[in-house]
């Protein structure tokens, strides 16, 4: 997991340069767009544009994806995601996943990481992570999730 925040990219010296290009394009969309999917540059990366509600932790399930990273912007409000690196013997055994998701409730030595405005995370292929998750209550938020598809890098 990396994390970050649009305002403050060049802090983040070593990232690979086509993750700056398509933050700035998820951003660029969302100043100007409604909610939905656009295709951004790039070979099949796509940005999800979205208005959720946060929701209490034990109401989230904990989800992997074999084949895209996630880089999750939060546009407006705040959320906390939770992540970690030790997957379960079921999430290892997968290989191929309907959507490139799978979704678990439970996850072990669970972190939480707050996102405020224009803070972002990046999730890599078998990275778990718990999106959406209320700061105290429930909210509505404003989100770009870029889908990055690993044969793009």
């Amino acid at each position: 997991m990396l994390f970050g925040n649009v305002n403050k990219l060049s802090l983040v010296k070593y990232v690979n340069p086509s993750f700056v290009t398509w933050i700035d394009e998820a951003m660029a969309l969302a100043a100007e767009k409604e909610d939905g999917r656009y295709e951004l540059s790039g070979d099949g990366v796509f940005v999800l544009l979205m208005s959720p509600e946060t929701e209490g932790f034990a109401k989230r399930k904990a989800e992997i994806h074999k084949q895209h990273l996630d880089i999750q912007i939060l546009l407006d409000g705040e959320e906390q995601i939770g992540y970690t690196h030790e997957l379960a013997e079921e999430a290892l055994a997968l290989t191929e996943l309907e959507n490139d998701v799978a979704f678990f409730e439970q996850a072990s030595n669970e972190q939480m990481v707050k996102l405020g405005k224009g803070d972002f995370a990046v999730f890599y292929p078998d990275e778990v992570h718990r999106p959406l998750c209320a700061v105290a209550e429930p909210r509505q938020v404003r989100k770009a999730v870029v889908k990055i598809p690993v044969s793009a890098l």
